[in-house]
């Protein structure tokens, strides 16, 4: 029996040379991403331009978020459909403690955030203690936030914010914004924490084998409870940040995310089977899809195709796991 030190030391960082090298998600995301910059930027020079990435950047914010704990939700075999609609149910619960209650910012963001890994723990303790199917389950608290979010809302925004909120939005850093930088933030400390530490080992060997996990010693139900805490959470900080940017909670806000994000995750290396991938592939991957719907539209390619082509990405990148799976596996031979 596999001891879970044993376990945990299986899913550290692996050194594979030039061939690991190019089948690392960063890597492998990031030659498209750079092919795909050039041609546009051929065809159309004002798609190099500063200007145009640092909006491309400034929009990611929202998708990046919510990608992040998609992915690690992902990376510990499991998957949360619900995370669009809490960000709009905690954007909601954000609006109505700031603007109906006044309890300021911090006590406000502190609510919406509980609020959001409330479904979070909901979704965990379903799926890991009842053993309820992550798809149903997590479609159906999808469901759940979206119909409070209307219902607590009325259907219309919660408007205006404090001027002092819409004023922080506006502040634009290198001509970024400060929730990009927010977003940055997230994603460079889960990135440490998934790569070096033992609380992201422990989630990839859940994801990767659970049988050889449950017999190392890790439990697995905390891991999965944590993980979809964690996306409840980050879901909960993106309906913060949708409010701020637009000055209103809108019960509309986060419509599609969670489909966005899984896309994001499968496109940078996230192995939608579990247990394998990065969050840095994941930061890449999101930048990706923005790049990609940028440059179509700069291209003045019909809305129409532009959901074909993403779908096509989409299969491309199931098809590049699968393969670089296959690789792995004859080199381990």
């Amino acid at each position: 029996m596999q001891s879970e030190a044993n376990i945990i030391k299986a899913n550290r960082p692996r050194r594979g040379g030039i061939k690991g090298l190019l089948l690392s998600p960063e890597v492998s995301i990031l030659i498209p991403l750079i092919v795909l910059s050039v041609i546009t930027g051929i065809i159309n020079p004002k798609f190099l331009s500063w200007g145009n990435f640092s909006v491309i950047l400034r929009y990611s914010t929202f998708i990046g978020v919510v990608a992040i704990g998609q992915a690690v939700v992902i990376m510990s075999g499991e998957i949360d459909l619900s995370v669009g609609a809490n960000a709009c149910f905690s954007g909601i619960i954000f609006g109505v403690c700031a603007i109906t209650y006044d309890l300021g910012f911090i006590p406000s963001a502190l609510i919406a955030m509980l609020a959001g890994g409330l479904i979070g723990f909901i979704n965990g303790y379903l799926v890991a203690s009842f053993g309820l199917v992550n798809f149903i389950t997590t479609l159906a608290t999808m469901f759940l936030c979206h119909g409070l979010a209307i219902t607590i809302s009325g259907g219309e925004p919660i408007a205006p914010l404090p001027d002092a909120y819409f004023d922080f939005a506006l502040l634009r850093p290198l001509n970024l914004s400060w929730l990009f930088f927010i977003m940055l933030g997230i994603l460079i400390i889960t990135e440490i924490v998934m790569r070096f530490t033992t609380i992201g080992r422990k989630v990839k060997a859940t994801g990767g084998n659970k049988e050889a996990a449950l017999m190392g010693g890790i439990n697995i139900k905390r891991v999965k409870w944590g993980a979809y805490i964690f996306s409840g959470v980050l879901a909960g900080i993106c309906g913060i940040l949708y409010a701020v940017e637009l000055s209103a909670a809108s019960p509309e806000s986060g419509i599609g995310l969670e489909f966005r994000t899984i896309t994001a995750c499968a496109v940078g290396g996230i192995s939608l089977m579990g247990g394998e991938g990065s969050i840095l592939g994941v930061g890449i991957g999101f930048v990706l899809l923005m790049v990609l719907a940028n440059c179509l539209q700069l291209l003045k390619v019909e809305s129409n195709w532009q959901l074909v082509i993403i779908g096509a990405i989409l299969i491309g990148a199931v098809l590049f796991d699968l393969a670089k799976k296959r690789v792995q596996a004859k080199s381990e031979q």
